[in-house]
């Protein structure tokens, strides 16, 4: 799997654009910086947002080959981030560490998306935030990216269900136009989640 996703990033760069996700940049203005972990950020475009707005980054993400992109798309910016290669399902948890946790696009099947989800949750400190955009289960058969795959997209109820120690500052379900790279164009329905660790 690991290899597909280096191959993927080794033949086209900023296959989700360089622009950061419209939701997190907004939302992520409305919070004082500090730490943020960004699991799964691929080559960076976020990351890169975060620093320049004085956070204090974590980064990682599965391929190797989107961290070596990452990491030259953050010295063109002349920014500085924590970005490395790792899995998800099998990192240690630094509890209580980061005041945001950002989660775009990470879809897994549901076996796994519950133990990164319990990864997440622990990593956020108290009065800490989630901010989260993941394509919905109504996106499937839409071309603008995504899992074909049901049980890898998310409904509201699973979210509240894994994100119960966060209460709900935002969580809606709608339709989007993405236009992030080549991956994520069109009209898409996403599910938008912004939580506040209890």
């Amino acid at each position: 799997m690991r290899e597909s996703w280096d191959e993927r990033y080794f033949e086209s760069k900023n296959i989700y654009g360089t622009k950061p996700n419209e939701f997190f940049s907004k939302e992520l203005l409305k919070i004082t910086p500090g730490r943020i972990l960004l699991p799964g950020e691929g080559e960076g475009r976020n990351a890169v947002f975060a620093a320049k707005q004085s956070w204090q980054v974590d980064a990682f993400d599965y391929s190797q080959q989107a961290v070596t992109n990452a990491k030259s798309f953050l010295d063109l910016h002349k920014q500085k981030a924590n970005y490395f290669q790792a899995d998800i399902l099998n990192l240690p948890v630094s509890s209580g560490y980061f005041d945001v946790v950002g989660v775009f696009y990470l879809h897994l099947n549901e076996e796994d998306r519950s133990v990164a989800h319990q990864f997440i949750s622990d990593s956020v400190c108290e009065n800490g935030h989630i901010i989260m955009e993941v394509f919905s289960k109504k996106q499937l058969g839409r071309k603008s990216g995504g899992p074909q795959n049901e049980s890898m997209l998310y409904d509201i109820s699973e979210i509240k269900k894994d994100f119960y120690e966060f209460e709900p500052v935002y969580l809606q379900e709608l339709e989007v136009d993405l236009d992030e790279g080549e991956l994520h164009r069109g009209k898409a329905m996403v599910i938008r989640f912004v939580g506040l660790k209890k």
